[in-house]
């Protein structure tokens, strides 16, 4: 059991970090725990101590502190309890606007955490989820020629920019033209594998668009900043469901689903140059990842874009930027248009801003569950 001041700090980070609200958000998300099957409805003080109780009895209170911080990584409280018990490396935060300095490991020893914001993983999980995330990314093509990047969202929807498929929505070229090819890649023998190819629906493929705001086809975009309905994304549907499909790069029969990445249903947080990942068809060519280990310059005013300065190339448009961790955070959109000065950065979407869109437009019900 866990000594009576510790219970306290632990306590009090909780009920501090939390609304009952995210509370209940967090135990579902990342626990699959309901806070209604496990306390009685109360004041926040009461229940946070009910749910600390009963995590003891059960043993999963290390599960608690980690996953209480990792949703709510912006509490400096959560964060002191998330190192105090051993889950460095941690993850740099922030407080009122400022960043929190990144701290070192506590425990005595040669080995130190140097950055804190760079966690460890284990090796086959985070494998495993880029393989995953491996398939369902694909090269978007116009008459056969490459237009940029995309990716499945449910087992038949594919995101990709606005700007990609202007011409389509424009109705200055068919909608027959674009075709999706997934699997396009190069091989551990440096083979290439042109990958599986297809279309959109004959006759339902658009599903909706959001275009790029005005400013952004000029050399200062963020003048005016764009509106949440200039979002700068496609959702289209391709001609059959090769999310359900088996995703063989080499022709094997017996291949597991490829399936879609899921729209978290949480708002991403950006922290100052947190790392991010960009899996994308730079310049046309097979799939490459592009990492940067500090990446995130700032979000604008209203939330509605993300500078970071992870590489990408003309192609790269449409794809999908995800945290370390593999959670997708942002589709990618726009390189700097005035990349000729020393502060050059690309620019995203957060990926919350686009399915908040979806659900009032009514097109979420496209969207592919977890």
């Amino acid at each position: 059991m866990m000594p009576g001041v510790q219970f306290e700090e632990v306590w009090k980070a909780l009920y501090t970090g939390y609304s009952k609200k995210s509370l209940e958000q967090m135990l579902r998300f990342r626990l699959n725990i309901g806070l209604d099957d496990v306390v009685a409805d109360g004041p926040m003080k009461d229940m946070a101590f009910d749910l600390l109780s009963q995590s003891e009895r059960e043993g999963w209170t290390t599960d608690l502190i980690r996953e209480a911080y990792q949703f709510n990584p912006r509490n400096a409280d959560l964060l002191k309890l998330y190192q105090k018990y051993g889950f460095t490396p941690g993850v740099s935060a922030q407080q009122a606007g400022a960043v929190v300095p990144e701290v070192r490991s506590v425990t005595d020893g040669l080995e130190k955490t140097i950055k804190a914001r760079l966690p460890t993983f284990d090796f086959a999980i985070w494998r495993e989820r880029m393989a995953l995330v491996e398939a369902r990314v694909c090269r978007v093509e116009i008459d056969g020629n490459a237009a940029g990047t995309g990716f499945l969202v449910g087992p038949d929807a594919v995101l990709t920019n606005y700007h990609v498929l202007k011409s389509i929505l424009k109705g200055t070229s068919q909608a027959a033209k674009v075709t999706c090819r997934f699997d396009y890649k190069v091989l551990a023998d440096k083979s290439r594998v042109e990958g599986v190819v297809i279309g959109l629906h004959p006759t339902d493929w658009k599903l909706d668009v959001s275009p790029n705001s005005a400013a952004e086809d000029t050399r200062t975009p963020e003048n005016p900043p764009p509106t949440p309905d200039e979002l700068d994304y496609a959702l289209v549907r391709v001609a059959r469901r090769v999310g359900d499909e088996p995703s063989a790069p080499k022709g094997a029969t017996e291949a597991p689903r490829r399936g879609w990445l899921a729209i978290p249903d949480t708002i991403p947080v950006f922290l100052s140059k947190m790392p991010l990942m960009i899996a994308q068809h730079p310049d046309g060519k097979p799939l490459k990842l592009a990492v940067d280990t500090e990446s995130v310059i700032g979000v604008n005013a209203n939330q509605t874009r993300v500078r970071y300065a992870t590489n990408t190339e003309a192609g790269s448009s449409g794809s999908p930027v995800f945290d370390l961790d593999w959670n997708l955070v942002a589709l990618h959109h726009l390189g700097d248009p005035a990349y000729d000065h020393p502060a050059a950065y690309n620019q995203g979407v957060p990926i919350n801003k686009i399915r908040d869109r979806l659900a009032k437009t009514g097109k979420a019900d496209a969207l592919g569950g977890n």
